[in-house]
């Protein structure tokens, strides 16, 4: 009887349980009804969630409710409310244009983003999907307002330039800060672009006082992928790019050069150099085109392959990812192979553990190509066409008799190895501790080691061969570093207000070891650089360094009713490169949402509107290890007996003791507003920036050394606005446009030099032709040089005689008027550092089509190109003119600009003569992508399929008559603008696809 009641019961209780059992399943899709895994599904009015799997698909208990409301939401989605009539349902998520809600990493913690009080701003993983993309910084270009990104020059595997609000340092780096989740100072080489989930630009000082003394540049914070609850996803991509130089130089082929050869020596007084035979030989046989035969058009590869899945306690992704890119010239190529695993553990609770470990393996062969007179890029266009580039016997000819005096480009590519291998590994493990409710624990831990390796071979057959200086060499460096950040932080809500408190201790160390053996005049090089003893002298050097950084940060985050908001923090680094070890740096920022106001209910212009202000002061530890210790150096050997080496040691350089971090302050006024419910949205800032104490490297008296010293010498300002539109003009079912434009506006100038008012600076490469000069009330990036007025004419030979001059001859601006022209005469020419920068994004979607395109551009500054001085010969290595506009070349009865071959001319190589407007518009990425309909994959088991086909950098709209208005070979801030034989950014055509399983 009880067991019959028992089984009573418990069938009534099953009925029961049963009756209350509502079961919905569902997909969630975006607007290209593509699956959206790790979206959250919420039953209205209740705690009952669930999240989509892999394929987007989800099954939710609602209970009781048979008519229940479900509630749908996913970052960077509009949240969606819908009514369940049935059993299934399907539910297509919108991108919500402004995304305030979205959560954002702001350093040391994430904020939602319409409470963020700083100037930031996100660049998101299908962002930098669109694009083959080789560097991280590439993302960056063209998408973030107050970011200039160019592309300095095209070698393979070449890092960008990216200056957030404009330069700060003169001679230090002014590459911002990359914190790669959380580990500080972390390798952007390392980083897979198809690994970023997100990245967030700190650009007011009231984001970046947080890094303190690292902080003044900027600062890029890097969130890689991790994997999301459901089963196993796979994902393959592939891209093939053909790349090649999208501009020659327009020189003369070999007839018109001996032409010009023998115009030039007989306004010169000599004999011809070409007999009219030769010249007829040349005119029907042709020449030798150098651009053509140093460069190629290589294939690009690249192949990605990532597995992540997980459960409601472990989540994983793993990737694998390697790039194949040879270079725009022969003998050169860069090759980088990158492992990652990111795995998330939920401990307990309270505890979760992650460890995210990288692995990079790059190799380059000859990819440091400076931007040099010797360069063969630069050779190349200063090289006699009428010379071969072999012998009979198929041996390279070295040296020509006209044109540059410097070595055969093709064999100095050719013959010369720069080989360079590395191993980096970086791990991160993330211990985070919910100790009470809203108060939580975080340590970070990252440790990176690297060995790398650099061999060297520069034979016979380049241009250290042929004087006699040719070598091989071996060098090894292992470096590590280690960093631990600890911080509380707790959260907590009161009513009408919010609270979030930060409290940080950290400290990180690194330390470097190097080595290195060469071997000079071997007798073979048979062997290459792996026999280095067989050289006629043997030299080894090494060196170590190593340094420390401890800091503590304290940071508070209030919010009343949501409207009013306030961030201050306060940041102490102290390091072991200063005697003065530690400084301090502070920030406060102040928030408006007037959105949330009651006045602002009830209109229908503005759906979000917020107000922010703010101050901070940040630092750039542009100081060298051991920059405030005396040191002796190690010099050049010295041959007591004629034949052994005996090492020397000199004097080191003086140090300064009073040397001081530079520091930024800077204050910040923005404006961030919303219109027609989410779909346009509007950013601007402005702020004015002033770096103080700035660093410039002075060199002593050669009885103290003659070495050069750091030394803090004055003041710069940067000063400027930003704007950022957004929208989704058209959003229908099948039919969606999103549009971006960014623009900035940045003004720098030179306020202060420590009592100095002029300082020349040495520049690019072997010229030495001093062409930059530090200025005040001047920007930075200045040419120095005389003003290049044309050629005397005709009616002007009196006045041209006062100057020991004749018609045709060059003319300058006399500034002293003595009729000389001196170093009086010298004066700003031009400036490298663009005013203003803009870039233009659009995606078109039609149906499973998608075209994208983006233009990017500069405005506003000048280019002084070396390069397109040397074609004009006469100048260092360069003998005789190559360049297609000698054919134009002054004549009694043909008055043009061009200076005639003269002896009486003067042809200054630091003259406006080659300064030239480098303002330009690229179209840097065009796209047309085919999603292959899921009614299709279903058959072959596929989650999604993707092709496309694209083109990067495919045309340039500017005046400048050089190869690329987007390059330079600037080494510091004041050498901006400045280029000599730099390889140009490629023209890329790529036809790709991306799967997943």
């Amino acid at each position: 009887m009880q067991r019959l009641v028992l089984m009573l019961v418990m069938a009534f209780v099953f009925l029961d349980v049963h009756a209350q059992q509502h079961m919905v399943k569902g997909t969630v899709t975006d607007e290209g009804n593509l699956p959206l895994p790790g979206a959250t599904v919420r039953v209205k009015a209740s705690t009952v969630s669930a999240i989509t799997d892999a394929s987007g698909n989800f099954q939710i208990n609602t209970g009781e409710q048979a008519s229940p409301v479900l509630i749908i939401s996913y970052i960077g989605y509009v949240e969606q409310e819908v009514a369940v009539n049935g059993a299934t349902i399907t539910v297509r998520l919108k991108t919500d244009a402004h995304s305030l809600n979205d959560v954002v990493v702001v350093g040391y913690g994430v904020q939602r983003k319409r409470d963020v009080t700083g100037a930031t701003s996100t660049v998101r993983s299908e962002e930098i999907v669109k694009r083959p993309l080789v560097r991280v910084e590439q993302a960056l270009q063209g998408t973030t307002s107050g970011v200039q990104v160019a592309s300095n020059n095209g070698q393979p595997g070449a890092g960008l330039s990216v200056r957030i609000r404009g330069v700060n340092s003169i001679t230090g780096s002014n590459e911002p800060l990359y914190v790669i989740d959380g580990y500080i100072g972390g390798s952007v080489e390392s980083l897979n672009p198809n690994d970023i989930e997100s990245m967030e630009i700190l650009k007011d000082a009231s984001a970046t006082a947080i890094y303190g003394s690292r902080g003044s540049n900027g600062v890029v914070l890097v969130t890689t992928k991790s994997g999301k609850e459901g089963k196993t996803r796979v994902d393959f991509s592939t891209w093939f790019s053909k790349a090649s130089v999208p501009k020659q130089l327009d020189l003369m082929n070999a007839y018109d050069f001996a032409r010009t050869v023998n115009t030039q020596f007989q306004l010169s007084g000599n004999p011809a150099a070409f007999t009219d035979a030769q010249l007829q030989e040349l005119q029907s046989k042709g020449g030798t085109n150098w651009q053509k035969e140093l460069q190629q058009s290589p294939w690009i590869q690249n192949y990605q392959l990532s597995v992540s899945g997980g459960n409601t306690g472990v989540r994983y992704m793993f990737s694998f990812n390697h790039l194949d890119q040879p270079g725009l010239i022969l003998n050169q190529y860069y090759k980088r192979t990158t492992l990652r695993s990111n795995v998330d553990v939920k401990l307990n609770d309270k505890m979760d553990l992650k460890v995210n470990v990288t692995a990079l393996f790059p190799q380059n062969r000859n990819t440091q190509y400076p931007g040099d007179l010797i360069d063969p890029f630069a050779q190349a266009t200063q090289w006699d066409p009428t010379s071969p580039v072999r012998n009979a016997d198929g041996k390279y000819i070295l040296s020509a008799q006209y044109g540059s005096i410097q070595i055969n480009p093709v064999a100095q590519a050719s013959n010369q190895q720069v080989d360079n291998s590395a191993t980096n590994l970086t791990g991160t493990g993330v211990f985070t501790w919910r100790i009470l409710p809203g108060l939580s624990f975080t340590s970070n831990n990252t440790y990176e080691i690297q060995w790398a390796l650099n061999q060297q071979l520069f034979g016979k057959e380049t241009s250290l061969g042929m004087s006699g200086r040719d070598f091989a060499s071996q060098g090894n460096t292992r470096y590590r570093s280690y960093q631990n950040s600890n911080f509380l932080t707790y959260r907590g809500d009161f009513g009408d207000h919010s609270l979030t408190v930060t409290a940080l201790y950290e400290q990180q160390n690194r330390r470097n070891i190097n080595s290195n053996a060469q071997g000079v005049n071997l007798i073979s090089y048979v062997n290459g650089y792996y026999n280095i003893g067989l050289g006629s002298t043997q030299l080894v050097s090494s060196g170590y360094w190593a340094d420390a950084l401890q800091s503590y940060m304290g940071r508070v985050n209030y919010a009343y009713k949501n409207k009013y908001l306030l961030t201050a923090a306060v940041r102490v680094d102290g390091s072991s490169h200063l005697l003065d070890k530690y400084s301090t740096f502070p920030s406060l920022a102040l928030g408006w949402n007037i959105a949330k106001e009651g006045f602002m209910q009830d209109n229908r212009i503005f759906s979000d509107l917020k107000l922010r202000a703010s101050f901070g002061v940040t630092g750039n530890q542009a100081v060298n290890p051991y920059a405030t210790i005396p040191q002796i150096s190690t010099g050049a050997p010295y041959y007591f007996d004629g034949s052994k080496p005996t090492v020397t040691t000199p004097l080191g350089s003086p140090v300064s003791t009073s040397l001081k971090w530079e520091r930024t302050e800077q204050y910040d006024a923005g404006l961030d507003a919303a219109f027609l419910k989410g779909r346009l949205t509007f950013t601007v800032d402005a702020y004015h920036k002033k770096i103080k104490d700035l660093l410039y490297y002075f060199q002593a008296p050669f009885y103290n050394s003659g070495a050069t010293y750091a030394r803090n010498i004055g003041s710069v300002e940067n000063k400027g606005l930003e704007f950022a539109l957004g929208g989704t003009p058209i959003s229908t079912k099948k039919l969606t446009w999103s549009s971006n434009l960014i623009a900035s506006i940045n003004r720098n100038k030179v306020v202060d030099l420590g009592g100095l008012d002029n300082i020349v600076v040495n520049n690019i490469g072997s010229p030495q032709s001093n062409v930059s000069i530090l200025k005040i009330g001047q920007p930075l990036g200045e040419f120095y040089g005389y003003k290049f007025l044309g050629t005397w004419k005709a009616k002007e030979a009196a006045e041209a005689a006062l100057f020991g001059m004749k018609p045709g001859d060059a003319k300058y601006v006399d500034v002293d008027g003595d009729k000389k022209y001196t170093a009086a005469d010298l004066q700003t020419i031009g400036n490298g550092t663009p005013k203003f920068t803009f870039g233009f994004i659009n995606d078109v979607k039609y149906d499973n089509f998608t075209l994208s395109f983006m233009f990017q551009g500069a405005t506003g500054y000048q280019i002084y190109s070396q390069t397109l001085a040397y074609v004009w010969g006469g100048l260092g290595d360069a003998r005789n003119a190559t360049t297609q506009d000698a054919l134009d070349i002054w004549t009694p009865t043909h008055e043009t600009d061009n200076p005639t071959f003269s002896k009486s001319s003067t042809n200054f190589i630091n003259s406006s003569r080659y300064v030239y407007n480098a303002s330009y518009m690229k179209l840097k990425n065009l796209s047309i992508s085919y999603h292959i309909p899921e009614s299709l994959l279903s058959k072959v088991k596929l989650r999604n399929l993707e092709v496309y086909v694209s083109g990067q950098n495919l045309f340039t709209v500017t005046n400048y008559p050089g190869y690329d208005p987007e390059i330079t070979n600037a080494t510091n801030a004041i050498t901006q603008g400045l280029e000599m034989g730099v390889i140009p950014n490629p023209r890329t055509y790529t036809f790709g696809l991306r799967a997943g399983f």
